[in-house]
């Protein structure tokens, strides 16, 4: 039989598991790990299929401005963890998938609801420019 004190024990580590629970950010987007995802001809379809809201960059590796862009896309990736699905694809390596959005200048972002394509971003934006689209995208 348990005393008071192995009671008491118990109760708080229970305590202390729920405040934890409580405390961990609300996943809304299960696929959204905080990293910046590769994808290809093969996995674009089945893995936009699976996400609720998801930005897409179309690059090339030979492209300054994609280069660029990188960094401001890993750090909203990690900024957006649990709700926005971030993934990229290279053009020249990918050119069903390129062809099926008309993607013809690099980079192109492509936002995603529900798996369907919702809007193009051309060009090389800054990090707030791309973090008031996803505002949009995660209030509709």
């Amino acid at each position: 039989m348990l005393n008071d004190d192995e009671l008491e024990e118990i109760r708080r580590r229970k305590m202390q598991l729920m405040m934890e629970r409580a405390a961990q950010p609300k996943v809304d987007e299960p696929m959204a790990k905080g990293t910046l995802n590769i994808l290809t001809d093969a996995t674009f379809w089945p893995t936009l299929q699976q996400t609720k809201t998801a930005l897409v960059e179309f690059f090339g590796e030979w492209c300054q401005p994609c280069k660029m862009l990188a960094p401001i896309l890993a750090t909203l990736a990690s900024d957006y963890t649990g709700k926005v699905f971030f993934g990229k694809i290279d053009i020249d390596r990918n050119r069903r998938t390129t062809a099926q959005f008309g993607v013809q200048s690099v980079p192109m972002v492509i936002g995603f609801k529900d798996g369907k394509p919702v809007g193009k971003i051309p060009g090389l934006r800054s990090y707030e420019d791309y973090d008031k689209v996803i505002e949009r995208l995660l209030q509709n």
